[in-house]
């Protein structure tokens, strides 16, 4: 059975914004890249959180919002794509201080899935069907899936 793991961080509400108006909402936060190929999502097992989740993280200084999608997709899933299309923000609250964040979300839709080298934070990759069992899955990224 599918269950999702809240990570201290609630789904508030996904914005739609054009791409320049990223800096209009305040913190801006890390990004996410959500893949599809042959018709699935990809997302990738994180080793800490025990969970499947989608690709994102912090970004690097200096480091745009899209640079940072393209880079954290690289670093945990090993693929390569750079021509992320922005979808929105993404409005989260961190659930203990109420600390609210907006994180730019990209999307690509890709031919083939390049091979997978487990790496510190993902012991694995996989396409997924939004119906099959594969276990835990983050809250807040399952929601993201509603508005791609």
């Amino acid at each position: 059975m599918n269950s999702t793991q809240n990570n201290g961080t609630e789904f508030l509400e996904f914005i739609k914004v054009t791409e320049e108006e990223i800096y209009n909402y305040h913190p801006v936060a890390g990004s996410f890249a959500v893949i599809k190929c042959e018709g699935k999502y990809l997302l990738c097992y994180n080793v800490w959180r025990e969970q499947w989740e989608l690709p994102a993280g912090s970004r690097e200084e200096g480091e745009t919002p899209k640079e940072c999608a393209i880079r954290e997709l690289y670093e945990e899933t090993g693929q390569m794509v750079s021509d992320l299309m922005f979808k929105g923000l993404l409005k989260s609250k961190k659930t203990i201080n109420g600390e609210i964040k907006f994180n730019p979300v990209y999307f690509a839709n890709i031919e083939e899935l390049k091979p997978f080298k487990e790496n510190k934070e993902t012991s694995k990759i996989m396409l997924w069907d939004l119906k099959e069992e594969i276990g835990a899955i983050d809250s807040v990224d399952i929601r993201i899936l509603d508005f791609i």
